[in-house]
């Protein structure tokens, strides 16, 4: 018979990544971990992403800071850009559009400071010092693994184009 490669499963549909990081939250990995993983790994199966996983389970998220976003990311699907009132953890990985058009990740360090709807992001790791900036708060995106959040209920029955 014919193998099956490895990013597709047994009835030769392709491994989403909602998929993957519902298998390994399932498998009691926590969720910064696995955000590492499909972020740095670009696993294309769950049995790749376990295996980086094992080897690469204590990585730092610090060193996500600063990596350029996957060319095959989309807007809308991978990540949404945030308003004000977009809910974020400190700690967590955002995605920010530098200054030379470049979409990166970041870590969130701050919210509301310096300023009410500014946003402070280490934007990359040092050995000696961090690269910090301050940004507004709709200018940083929310990885969204799961695909795009579904559009408010109301402008989809009044069939309003978003």
């Amino acid at each position: 018979g014919q193998v099956v490669p490895k990013h597709w499963d047994e009835n030769w549909r392709m491994t989403s990544i909602g998929e993957i990081d519902a298998a390994l939250k399932s498998l009691g990995f926590e969720n910064l971990q696995v955000a590492n993983c499909l972020i740095m790994c670009r696993p294309k199966s769950i049995d790749e992403a376990r295996n980086w996983l094992h080897e690469n389970a204590a990585m730092s998220k610090e060193q996500i800071a600063g990596q350029v976003v996957p060319k095959h990311w989309a807007s809308g699907t991978d990540w949404v850009w945030a308003s004000e009132q977009t809910p974020f953890e400190i700690g967590e990985v955002v995605i920010l559009q530098r200054s030379d058009g470049s979409i990166k990740f970041g870590l969130l360090q701050a919210k509301d400071d310096p300023q009410p709807g500014v946003h402070t992001i280490i934007v990359a790791y040092g050995e000696e010092t961090n690269s910090v900036k301050a940004v507004p708060a709709n200018t940083v995106g929310k990885l969204t693994l799961e695909g795009p959040p579904a559009p408010p209920a109301a402008a989809a029955d009044e069939g309003v184009s978003m």
